[in-house]
């Protein structure tokens, strides 16, 4: 059997990993679109940035593949797939056949359509291609724009900052993140990124880009033109759904597949960013189907998927979670926060100690701790054994949290 895995990222490795691990014999190929081997893309924006890392923890370097007797092919795409005859195109204008195919094709960042936006020193960030340009063109003192208040935007502003150059934040919104915390979250952040010297803009818009004669780049935007030495664009990511597309698969916010990351196609399974999967975690709403862009999802459905291919069942669905280095500030999110949700707070916000719990009909829904790890991991194990503190009991700066212990209904 022969089993080729198209995406050499986080979740394409993990799958190759362990599908190796359980079945010594499969002909694995791990097919990827970059030059480096698979690595581990958050500290692309952080430590990598400024220079406090070389390059990110790599997953399965060149080496270790030999080892696992899997195939790495680097630095090629996948140009088609024929279902019928169970093939692939590749850029290098071979074809390769397989048994099981899976799709790890990840996203690429959205690029708003202005121009101007191709210029020399517009940026973006995904890849240690990406990250080696950018971090060679911030120079303290410089002036950097960064085009979007998401996840991306706020570590590439704090890495900036920290380096020394005056930084500008335009956020189309009225919010910072606000797809994915809630507003007092959201608050926090403006306000920690506005102690630390960043411009942050709400509610803006960049119109167009232009160079000066100077070789500055001309931002044309909702306060007129401003000048930049660099700006990057950190403004969501485009699952890459193309290849599934062309080829007929379910495609609706991504590749859609099943709990064992099946498609449509019971020979093609699909995996990480590019996927719209269903909502299996506990006290999930029946239906609920999710795209996730995370590290952890990234690497627990890329285990799922290799499990599914060695002839395992499914684990249990691990809940959403996801991290953020700012300055300082630890962020982490669990499970789906919902800005209608009952929401208790523990700790102190001017500190930058305390942790959201966010409930729906009395059970923990969601969580948020800044810089406090440990009510982070508690509530895990809450929503996971699915009995947890009453919001009166988390609203009490007396109760010991760390004395709860769930006990699951018999």
């Amino acid at each position: 059997m022969r089993t080729i895995v198209v995406g050499a990222g986080q979740a394409g490795a993990w799958v190759a990993r362990t599908l190796r691990e359980l079945d010594p014999h499969e002909s694995i190929i791990l097919i990827g679109s970059e030059t480096d081997a698979p690595y581990e893309r958050p500290l692309l924006s952080k430590d990598v940035l400024v220079g406090k890392a070389e390059a990110p923890p790599c997953l399965l370097t060149v080496e270790q593949a030999e080892n696992l007797n899997i195939m790495m092919r680097l630095g090629l795409s996948v140009l088609a797939i024929d279902r019928l005859a169970k093939s692939l195109t590749l850029s290098d204008g071979t074809t390769l056949d397989y048994d099981r195919l899976v799709l790890a094709t990840g996203g690429r960042p959205r690029v708003p359509e202005l121009a101007g936006i191709d210029l020399a020193g517009v940026h973006t960030l995904r890849t240690m291609s990406d990250a080696r340009r950018l971090k060679s063109s911030l120079r303290a003192e410089k002036r950097l724009l960064v085009l979007g208040g998401g996840w991306i935007g706020l570590e590439v502003a704090a890495s900036a900052r920290s380096l020394g150059l005056h930084v500008t934040l335009i956020e189309g919104g009225d919010r910072l993140c606000a797809r994915s915390v809630p507003h007092e979250i959201s608050m926090f952040l403006l306000e920690r990124h506005t102690r630390e010297g960043v411009d942050v803009q709400l509610n803006g818009s960049l119109i167009s880009i232009s160079k000066s004669k100077h070789g500055k780049l001309l931002a044309m935007t909702h306060q007129g033109i401003q000048e930049f030495d660099s700006i990057v664009v950190g403004i969501g990511l485009q699952p890459n759904t193309e290849l599934a597309k062309a080829s007929n698969l379910s495609v609706d916010n991504g590749i859609i597949v099943d709990t064992y990351g099946r498609t449509s196609d019971p020979s093609i399974f699909a995996v990480g960013d590019v996927t719209n999967q269903s909502c299996s975690w506990m006290n999930a709403p029946p239906g609920t189907r999710v795209r996730l862009e995370s590290w952890a999802n990234a690497q627990n459905q890329g285990i799922g998927v290799g499990r599914a291919l060695a002839g395992l069942e499914p684990q249990q669905q691990e809940l959403p979670w996801f991290w953020s280095d700012q300055y300082d500030v630890n962020l982490q999110v669990l499970g789906m926060p919902d800005n209608q949700a009952l929401t208790v707070r523990r700790g102190s916000q001017h500190e930058e100690r305390f942790c959201l719990f966010q409930f729906v009909d009395s059970r923990l829904h969601a969580a948020v701790a800044v810089n406090m790890p440990r009510e982070l991991k508690l509530a895990k194990r809450w929503m996971t054994a699915g009995v947890n503190p009453s919001p009166a009991e988390l609203s009490d700066p007396d109760f010991r949290i760390d004395k709860f212990r769930p006990v699951t209904a018999t």
